[in-house]
């Protein structure tokens, strides 16, 4: 014990006196499998609307080149998304910030994207709890360093960098959120903890609702806060849907984000004309925009997948990039509510323009879970539980 003690320590002295951006890192999955799932899916049948061959949401920032890719669209003037988004945080967290008890928290970002938002809170709740442990998740190791260029420059750093504590897991993964946990509970016990989903990176995954609901059921304990930025539209009509599909569509930086892991993972030659976005209305609670990539040459290509074997991509079939969603408040807020999700405070900002019709906006929530009086899950933490797996590809 006495030895292990030493090693961390001096790992620790080695972490604040070097001016080099060393940094701890926990490896929490085999990236062997992660591979073999991408493959599969790489591998499922023809569909002519993206409902076939995709790359689920993770997958799309996994790798140097995603990473990359993602880093320039954010700074895309032509992505109002996330320039918007970025503005209207700064604001949100301000009213959400002022509204936290004095509780001494410790931060846990679930997606960190390039830490332009954790820089703003951890520059706020450090000076509060220089105790505090800061710990970014996410499935891409990379995006991890790229999250971290940002929060290098605080004034605090130097003494602070022994408490980062970086983590690769997929946290769309049950077994991986119970190991989270776990790994909270022998980091800093029961103490409160201030999690964050930010950039509206709910809505790029199939099952957005389940997903919360099983970071509120697994993860969230009732001293904890959970803040929650998603996308919002006041509309769900078909022309709505077709205006958030074109926000993506007019930038350039953002079809060569979503067709980078592609690329990366495939040896297509990719053409950016056969990037296709697709606004629709989600049942009545949401605008899905899916983007996907279709064969349009006019015959069948042969195209090699990551472990090497040769996949027919048919003319007219598709392969599904990216999801992304803008939500109607009423919905999420009667969401939240069976999920037994507080809405403590609520940052809301409206978005338009001279040549937008619609008024899309971003929505920043600050909640909290508490026990059910009879002990009982609640509605949408059964639906989680009793989902079927997806339905996988040929292998």
């Amino acid at each position: 014990m006495v030895e292990h003690l030493q090693l961390l320590r001096r790992l620790e002295q080695i972490i604040e006196e070097t001016e080099f951006a060393w940094s701890l890192c926990i490896i929490g999955e085999d990236q062997s499998d992660k591979l073999a799932e991408l493959t599969g899916d790489l591998k499922r049948p023809y569909s002519a609307d993206g409902d076939g061959k995709e790359i689920l949401s993770g997958y799309s920032y996994w790798g140097i080149e995603p990473t990359i890719a993602w880093r320039h669209a954010c700074q895309d003037p032509y992505y109002p998304v996330m320039k918007e988004g970025l503005a209207s945080f700064n604001r949100g967290w301000r009213n959400i910030f002022g509204q936290l008890t004095d509780e001494k928290y410790h931060y846990v970002s679930l997606g960190p994207g390039t830490g332009e938002k954790d820089r703003t809170v951890l520059g706020d709740l450090h000076p509060r709890y220089n105790g505090m442990f800061y710990v970014p998740v996410d499935m891409s190791g990379e995006m991890l360093r790229v999250c971290m260029e940002p929060v290098r420059t605080l004034p605090f750093m130097r003494g602070f960098r022994s408490q980062v504590l970086p983590v690769q897991l997929d946290f769309n993964d049950e077994q991986n959120v119970k190991e989270l946990d776990g790994l909270r509970q022998r980091l800093v016990g029961d103490e409160p903890v201030l999690f964050s989903l930010l950039g509206n990176t709910m809505a790029n995954f199939d099952y957005d609702f389940d997903l919360l609901a099983m970071l509120s059921e697994r993860l969230l304990h009732p001293q904890d806060r959970l803040m929650l930025e998603v996308a919002t539209t006041p509309d769900l009509s078909g022309t709505a849907a077709t205006a958030a599909a074109q926000e993506y569509e007019r930038s350039k930086a953002f079809r060569e984000f979503v067709t980078s892991a592609l690329h990366q993972s495939t040896d297509l030659s990719i053409d950016m004309n056969s990037v296709v976005f697709l606004g629709s209305v989600e049942q009545e609670r949401s605008l899905l925009v899916k983007v996907i990539y279709q064969n349009r040459s006019g015959r069948d290509i042969v195209m090699t997948v990551p472990d090497r074997t040769e996949v027919t991509f048919a003319d007219g079939d598709t392969i599904r990039l990216l999801i992304t969603r803008k939500y109607a408040r009423p919905a999420l807020h009667a969401f939240l509510a069976s999920a037994g999700l507080s809405i403590e405070n609520e940052a809301y900002a409206a978005f338009s323009s001279r040549r937008q019709a619609h008024r899309f906006g971003m929505s920043l929530m600050l909640l909290s879970r508490g026990e059910r009086p009879d002990g009982r899950a609640s509605a949408a933490q059964q639906v989680f539980r009793t989902r079927r797996p997806r339905e996988s590809g040929p292998t």
